[in-house]
């Protein structure tokens, strides 16, 4: 019995060694493979290490737990462990059994920016498994367009906002009151959290839901100062011990939805969407929104500003694969979501798509591993249409986006100037992002795009001299209405600067100077439509001089003793027509003659009615009358020849040299009656030249004399002017600077003295400059008036049919006309001069004659 006894207690001893025995033989390849599936991906991965040193003699299921390694440290965000990981697998050839490594090592390779190596393995896939095409054709795609985004980055200011950001990860940046903007959101796995442990899927604490608060801050530099963060709950009704997340406030920030993810042991993790009201100080008990199956994952809502509609992404069926991005509405704020939609193809693919945010409720951010990216998670852009259509996704592009993931972008779109440039920034917001060079894992960056800084600027040249134009006023008028001007300076310069030249505009620029014409040279265009980097446009001008001497008009012949314009010589007046179009300003002298032989009219007669002809079928044309002068001179002014001159008659044609002056003399003394009428034909001639560009038109059409100005002249170097009496000052007509004033005589003086007055006025409308005076700056009063006795000149003075450039005066205060001119001056400059008080007129007799 003590042989039995002893017997049965050493069995009993051995079965409970044994029993002991088994017990402690854990099987770490389920519990990883349970953990697994739970989404625990970092205590999955521990478990598989020590499961792997178990089966080391069982080749199939020793590469089945290496390649769960490699997709725990992949899906937890280890990347460069999960690259290692696929490698070892590809040299064991695991990549016969599961083609899907090689298309992980291609996604791995593109974050670490290795384009080339990553399309090798994506093209090795691809050959693999050619029915997934839909899958790695995007990733192909995204190798190719990587280098031009990063080769090409945008203007986007990004910077690590480290005043946020901890050790652990901190993403999902959203306002806490998107109608004030000065709290901010953001979920943060940092000491501190509710929960205590350790989360099994990311080997950090639990997240939760900080705020951070932006004070009244007297920093110009956005995004100025913050304080925090702390807790938006510390009583336990919102946060729990579990993972919370991914919160937007309403306008108001008393309602809030977010993503809360359970921590309860022996159940998967699901993750859902809740909301919850605050009252005052206090949160009421969150409620989960229904919006689909309990059995998956409903995360990271976006809800409208009406709180009517809400985004958010989901691994329900139904989609396109992957998580997708679902769209949920319904008729009152306090009823449930019941219209439940999948976004389709155009935005969802069949990797995920997530972190969904809206920004004025018509345009849709997210993030996506399956569009066209640089690496992970890429953030693109789509826009609503009034049909709630989406536009094609756009890849916000290096540097938004990065080789890592990138996420939950939200904008600032308060109005704030740029210090830098003046101007209101284009773009300013956060988002979040694990790309390399931050503090933690996920860290919150702030970007910013400054506005486009363009200026404007050129040289304006004659065209004929090519010497630069001093005191060009040149006007810029831009699309946006918005018009200013500027003149140039000593060296032909001219430029409007940043504060002027904006983004998106066109602008019409036009040049004007007294003695040029106003016609397509003066007239140019830029514009910053479309244009993505700053930029200094320069359009220089070279402006065509008004010629001093008369122009002569393309043949205008006429019937023998006749004066009736003939149709077929219309087109020859197109060219001053088209002058007195492009500038509304000028005043012309129309000017006919004849040859010296006598018709039964006088010549001077038929030269008036022929002028006058001409100058009607302007006025027909729309010209105001009062800018046509016609003058007939008959035969007293013979022809100068400017240039070689061809002219035929009688079946021969006839050469006459440049300079030949076509004196009565000079046509007798040619030989044969052909060539003495081919050079009478060159003295019937029609000519034109522009007397002054200030003509300012009737402010009503009635009061336009619809009859032009027709003049006769006698004797070829005499003017008669009309005068106007008022007393003993006799006011007589000029020209100055191409505008209309008047003058009067001083006897017994040598002098010409101008109006410190009209001086004053002239350079208020920038029409005078210090370069005009001989002085320069010392011609100016510490008050900006004009001293007394300074010198200035005038670029052109003209009485009469005789001009003088370059006149110096006096500036004198006490004028009662504009210039006072010695009767020594004009009578040594201008010719003699006879007044006639009883017709009103002067009479000025060139020197020469």
């Amino acid at each position: 019995m003590k042989l039995l006894y002893k017997i049965g207690a050493l069995l009993f001893i051995l079965l409970v060694i044994s029993n002991t025995s088994v017990a402690q033989r854990r099987n770490f390849s389920q519990e990883a493979d349970v953990a697994f599936e739970k989404f625990q991906y970092n205590a999955a991965a521990d478990l598989y290490k020590k499961a792997y040193t178990k089966v080391k003699k069982n080749r199939v299921e020793r590469n089945r737990i290496l390649f769960r390694i490699a997709e725990c440290y992949r899906l937890s965000g280890n990347t460069s462990q999960a690259l290692k990981q696929y490698q070892r697998l590809e040299k064991i050839n695991y990549q016969k059994d599961s083609p899907v490594i090689l298309m992980h090592i291609g996604d791995l390779l593109r974050m670490n920016k290795d384009y080339a190596e990553a399309l090798k393995y994506y093209k090795k896939y691809k050959d693999q498994e050619p029915r997934d095409s839909s899958t790695v054709l995007p990733k192909i795609k995204s190798c190719e367009l990587s280098s031009q985004w990063v080769n090409n980055p945008t203007r986007h200011e990004i910077e690590n906002f480290r005043k946020f950001n901890s050790r652990e990860n901190d993403w999902a940046p959203a306002w806490g009151n998107p109608s004030k903007k000065n709290v901010l959101f953001i979920t943060s796995t940092r000491d501190g959290s509710t929960g205590k442990g350790v989360d099994a899927w990311t080997g950090q604490s639990f997240s939760d839901i900080w705020e951070f608060e932006k004070p009244k801050s007297k920093s110009a530099e956005w995004p100025g100062e913050w304080v925090g963060p702390k807790l938006i709950d510390e009583s336990g009704v919102v946060l729990t011990p579990g993972n919370e997340g991914e919160a937007v406030a309403n306008n108001r920030g008393t309602t809030i939805y977010y993503t809360f993810c359970a921590n309860e042991k022996k159940t998967v993790m699901g993750c859902k969407i809740y909301v919850a009201q605050k009252r005052g100080k206090s949160w009421r008990d969150p409620e989960m929104l229904v919006l689909g199956p309990d059995s998956f994952d409903y995360v990271h809502p976006a809800i409208s500003d009406d709180e009517m509609t809400m985004y958010f992404s989901t691994n329900r069926p139904g989609g396109e694969g992957g998580f997708d991005i679902w769209v949920a509405k319904r008729s009152r704020k306090n009823r449930p979501f019941d219209e439940i939609t999948n976004l389709g193809p155009v935005i969802n693919t069949s990797s995920h798509e997530m972190f969904p945010t809206l920004r004025d409720d018509k345009t849709l951010y997210f993030s996506s591993k399956g569009h066209p990216g640089l690496g992970g998670f890429d953030m693109f852009v789509s826009k609503i249409d009034d049909n709630g259509e989406f536009s094609e996704p756009e890849n916000l592009q290096y540097p938004m986006n990065s080789e890592g993931d990138d996420m939950s972008i939200i904008f600032d779109d308060s109005p704030l100037l740029d210090p830098i440039s003046n101007a209101p920034y284009m773009e300013k917001g956060f988002f979040a992002s694990n790309r390399k060079g931050g503090r933690g894992g996920d860290d919150i960056y702030f970007f910013k795009l400054r506005p486009l800084i363009y200026t404007l600027s050129g040289i304006v040249r004659d065209s004929v001299t090519m010497q630069v134009i001093t005191d060009a006023e040149v006007t810029v008028t831009g699309s946006d209405g918005k018009s200013f001007n500027t003149k140039t300076d000593i060296k032909g310069y001219y430029f409007f600067s940043k504060d002027l030249i904006q983004h998106n505009v066109t602008y019409d620029i036009s040049v004007k100077r007294s003695g040029y014409y106003e016609d397509t040279n003066t007239k140019g265009r830029e514009t910053t439509v479309g244009l993505l980097e700053n930029k200094d446009l320069k359009r220089d001008f070279r402006l065509i001089p008004i010629p001093k001497d008369p122009i002569v008009l393309p043949d205008i012949l006429y019937d023998l003793g006749r004066w009736e314009l003939k149709p077929q010589y219309e087109d020859s007046l197109a060219g001053l027509y088209k002058i007195m179009i492009e500038n509304p300003t000028f005043v012309i002298e129309l000017r006919s003659h004849t040859d010296v032989r006598p018709i039964p009219m006088t010549n001077d007669t038929l030269s008036q009615r022929r002028a006058e002809s001409c100058v009607n079928y302007l006025v027909n044309k729309g010209i105001n009358p009062a800018r046509l002068e016609a003058k007939g001179y008959g035969e007293k002014v013979p022809r100068t020849l400017h240039r070689d001159r061809v002219a035929s008659y009688g079946g021969q044609s006839f050469t006459f040299p440049m300079g030949t002056v076509l004196t009565p003399e000079y046509i007798n003394a040619l030989n044969g009656r052909n060539n003495q009428e081919a050079a009478h034909s060159l003295n019937r001639r029609t000519e034109f030249r522009i007397l002054r560009d200030d003509f300012v038109p009737p402010s009503s059409t009635d009061s336009i004399d619809k009859t032009s100005i027709v003049q006769f002249i006698g004797t070829p170097g005499v003017s008669t002017i009309e005068i106007t009496i008022e007393g003993d000052l006799i006011k007589i007509p000029c020209i100055i600077n191409s505008r209309s004033s008047e003058f009067s005589i001083q006897n017994n003086s040598n002098k010409i003295s101008f109006s410190h007055e009209e001086a004053m006025k002239l350079l208020k409308e920038n029409r005078l400059t210090t370069a005009d005076f001989e002085e320069k700056e010392a011609a100016f009063a510490p008050d900006g008036s004009i001293i007394e006795k300074s010198v200035l000149y005038l670029e052109n003075l003209r009485i009469g049919e005789e001009d003088v450039e370059n006149v110096h005066v006096e500036v004198v205060k006490g004028l009662k006309t504009t210039l006072v001119i010695g009767d020594r001056v004009l009578i040594d400059e201008f010719g003699k001069f006879e007044i006639n008080k009883e017709k009103k007129t002067i009479t000025i007799t060139k020197n020469s004659y």
